[in-house]
């Protein structure tokens, strides 16, 4: 319980309070039944009152996107995932490491600066910068699990 009261904290400091309302207008609007979570039925309701008719199929995979239940902190953990448009934690994990061989958590901090520079999206320098300002850095090392948690706004205790 006090992991899940963490990460509400953590997702409810990603967006202003009436914007966290109107998010809770919409989660009440689509769970149908007021059960506190969204579900197929609940899916199936929402749609048809807007007169569509997906497939159960479709509708399956969209609650997918939330690891457990669809409970308002999940709705919202998407919603913030989609609107700060950053990529899920475990893809982000999954990046770095493509680069890390020894599977050890780490690269070294000019290997991760050339890659931001180089490869996708290039950083600038200053974007650099102000990313090494968050980054966790020691003696030219980047611990890239915790810095995935940084990024992502997750508890960085337990790594």
């Amino acid at each position: 319980m006090a992991e899940e009261g963490k990460k509400q904290k953590n997702v409810l400091s990603m967006f202003p309070q009436p914007q966290i309302q109107e998010f809770k207008e919409a989660f009440t609007m689509i769970d149908q039944n007021r059960d506190g979570f969204i579900d197929v039925e609940d899916l199936k309701d929402i749609y048809s009152s807007l007169g569509r008719d997906p497939d159960e199929k479709s509708l399956k995979e969209m609650l997918k996107e939330s690891p457990g239940q669809l409970n308002f902190t999940a709705f919202l953990t998407i919603f913030g995932e989609k609107l700060h448009g950053t990529d899920p934690e475990s893809t982000i994990l999954s990046a770095f490491q493509m680069f890390d061989a020894d599977n050890a958590g780490e690269l070294p901090e000019e290997y991760v600066k050339d890659l931001l520079m180089n490869m996708g999206d290039n950083f600038t320098p200053d974007e650099i910068k102000q990313t090494w300002k968050e980054a966790p850095i020691s003696g030219g090392i980047v611990d890239y699990k915790k810095f995935t948690k940084i990024i992502k706004g997750s508890d960085t205790d337990n790594v």
